[in-house]
């Protein structure tokens, strides 16, 4: 698939990015994870962004990001669009948080233990180990709203301190998903088409947060929910409203 005019147009006064998303970063197997992958592109436009994956994210391989520096992003592998990004508004209803001692009680009902799609997941997989992937294990709270507390660890800062943008995005990626889980029942994998997101406040390793989804309703294979992180007195740090894709 050649460049869209978009990219082309980009391309021609932009500047280029070089990439790679390392295998440990992978969402469904063979590709990377959908909300990393939107962080990596995104944060050149800000702190916030809209982004539609295209195709599989592909792991280990050279890609290109191309921007303008201010409203759009493209990312390109081996002459095809991958994703796009483009500055945005973020537009959802964000709810209050939960403790996180409610956070922490909730991954002990994360259904992921008992059945996964994707265990190798650096977000949320059960197949790995905490350290190695985020183990954000999003437990529900109600119907249709799921919790976790997460801890972020030093390796994921940027070189301004604070927890990567990409790393925060994939943390508002996955308790999306399973939020659709415990609100629809889907008990066939769904990946992530669209995240638009926002980050407004600086999020540390070492410090404690509770990360929330919440579903926003479906569409034939379309299901759309929210997200975000909180720090541990309830302040809103990071939110998304995302599309997901339903595959099967």
């Amino acid at each position: 698939m050649p460049y869209s005019s978009t990219a082309q147009a980009l391309a021609i006064e932009s500047t280029t990015h070089h990439i790679r998303v390392p295998s440990r970063f992978c969402g469904p197997p063979g590709s990377g994870n959908g909300g990393y992958t939107a962080g990596l592109i995104g944060k050149h436009l800000g702190r916030g962004a809209e982004v539609t994956l295209k195709r599989p994210i592909p792991l280990d391989e050279a890609l290109q990001v191309i921007y303008d520096g201010e409203r759009e992003a493209v990312l390109v592998h081996a002459g095809s669009e991958i994703a796009t990004a483009t500055t945005a508004e973020l537009d959802v209803d964000i709810p209050e948080a939960v403790s996180f001692s409610q956070a922490a009680a909730a991954r002990i009902r994360y259904p992921g233990y008992r059945s996964h799609p994707f265990p190798m997941c650096f977000v949320c997989g059960t197949s790995r180990s905490c350290g190695d992937g985020m183990c954000l294990f999003t437990g529900p709270i109600q119907d249709g709203i799921v919790a976790s507390s997460w801890v972020p660890a030093s390796e994921f800062v940027a070189e301004d301190g604070t927890v990567a943008p990409e790393l925060v995005c994939a943390a508002l990626d996955c308790p999306g998903a399973w939020s659709l889980i415990s609100r629809y029942g889907i008990d066939s994998p769904c990946v992530l088409g669209r995240m638009t997101y926002r980050i407004d406040k600086p999020i540390l390793a070492g410090d404690r947060y509770v990360v929330m989804g919440w579903a926003l309703g479906r569409e034939r294979r379309k299901s759309f929910c929210g997200t975000a992180v909180y720090d541990a007195a309830g302040n809103l740090c990071a939110a998304a409203r995302a599309t997901w894709i339903q595959v099967a």
